[in-house]
């Protein structure tokens, strides 16, 4: 996967929904009327924020070293549960894990001043934490909004504008500045046979590999046929291009990988999904393969609010910045790998072959998870035959499970079966086990 390195300049910055507080050395010249209209204006959001406070996460970004290079890499000023890094390009990404109280605001409003542009884009939370984005010129500075928590769905009773049975290409608004320039980012939608707008369906998401494509995943996996079957909805998103113009993940974040914000797009992509369709919100599942495993991951250390279970094939594990992978909750995990995967060594790869960039052998992967899981029990073969060799960790926390199919021999490529089976059932399956937590 062909990377970049971001730079960013030490800055401080933060994000409110409510900027009453910006610095006031530019509005000294100011005539005594125009200053009293300010105070005027001031006072009116003052009230209007004292009804619907918001959270505000400040964000001091510094630089670090990163595959040879220099990349943002930030700390939150105050933690209230999980924050998430700021991005590049002077923008902000702000993760919620909280619904807002005034509380929050009145402590960082009492200890900070406020160092936002009173022009910057401004996003506030409604009542059921979904958010409401403004009007966003390209190539302007963004601010994405990541939910991590159970967000209620909303799309119940509303007809699809995709006809049940069928695929279609669907597009979301997205900040350029997060997206390399784009202001829209697309995936592929399947809807089930029969679907229902008053019943609601769990939503498997489903990556493509670096060079690969919504569409082609689509035709791959065969998963639209079992969500036919097994009544689920399909969402395949589309990754960006790289230098070497192919569709590609950031799954380690937008320092190293072209700015790419993917935490917002699936977030956004996830609140749209549940706006539009009658969506069980603790049924959202990720899968993918290559690169897209490596997403599947990623969605899991970082978005495990809203994130069920997950299942990599063939994935690339790059060590996350900012503290490495910290669900805040155990998640259940299947992974699925080949012995002889010349892309992807079950082995590992050693930084010095790749520096900066190397890969954890499978079995410590999988070992890390058990451990983050707090599985109190090692694995058990469950299967073992001159093809696959199965795993699986047991007495994890909250009751969730950490699996693994060893392909013997097996490359660098998505297996169609597994001792006869579909691969997409035996996933399948192990998701129907699991669901997010109420609390």
């Amino acid at each position: 996967m062909a990377t970049s390195v971001a730079k960013s300049e030490d800055k401080g910055g933060y994000y409110e929904s409510c900027p009453w507080k910006s610095t006031t050395a530019a509005f000294q010249p100011m005539q005594p009327l125009l200053v009293g209209l300010l105070l005027l204006l001031a006072i009116l959001i003052l009230n209007a924020c004292a009804a619907t406070p918001a959270l505000v996460t400040p964000i001091f970004t510094t630089t670090s070293q990163v595959s040879g290079g220099e990349a943002s890499s930030s700390t939150p000023a105050i933690i209230t549960n999980t924050k998430q890094l700021s991005s590049p390009s002077a923008s902000i990404e702000v993760r919620v894990t909280t619904t807002n109280t005034k509380q929050m605001v009145d402590e960082v409003a009492s200890t900070l001043i406020p160092a936002v542009s009173p022009t910057s884009p401004i996003q506030s939370l409604t009542s059921d934490s979904t958010p409401t984005f403004p009007p966003q010129q390209t190539g302007s500075p963004g601010v994405g909004v990541v939910i991590d928590q159970l967000v209620a769905t909303s799309g119940c009773g509303r007809l699809p504008s995709v006809k049940a049975g069928t695929s279609q290409a669907q597009t979301i608004a997205a900040y350029p500045n997060l997206a390399r320039g784009n202001a829209t980012r697309s995936y592929r939608l399947h809807l089930p046979v029969n679907y229902k707008p008053d019943q609601a369906y769990p939503v498997l998401l489903v990556f493509h590999g670096h060079g690969g494509d919504a569409a082609g995943t689509e035709t791959q996996t065969g998963f639209s046929g079992l969500a036919d079957q097994q009544h689920f909805i399909v969402v395949y998103p589309q990754g960006l291009k790289d230098d070497d113009n192919l569709p590609m993940w950031a799954s380690v974040g937008p320092a190293a990988d072209y700015g790419i914000d993917e935490l917002v797009f699936i977030s956004d992509l996830l609140n749209k999904l549940q706006k539009e369709l009658c969506v069980n919100a603790k049924r959202i599942y990720a899968t993918g393969f290559s690169n897209g495993g490596g997403m599947s991951n990623y969605l899991a250390c970082r978005l495990a609010g809203r994130i069920a279970a997950v299942a990599p094939i063939a994935g690339n594990y790059f060590a996350l910045p900012d503290g490495g992978c910290q669900p805040m909750r155990a998640v259940s995990l299947l992974v699925i790998h080949g012995t002889a995967d010349n892309v992807i060594a079950y082995n590992g790869r050693a930084d010095k072959e790749y520096p900066g960039w190397p890969l954890p052998a499978i079995p410590d992967f999988l070992s890390e998870w058990a451990s983050r899981d707090s599985c109190a029990k090692a694995a058990v073969t469950f299967l073992d035959t001159k093809a696959v060799r199965g795993q699986e960790w047991t007495g994890c926390k909250d009751k969730t499970g950490v699996v693994h199919y060893q392909i013997k021999g097996g490359g660098h490529d998505y297996p169609g079966s597994i001792e006869a089976r579909p691969t997409g059932e035996i996933i399948w399956t192990f998701f129907n086990k699991y669901e997010l937590p109420t609390n």
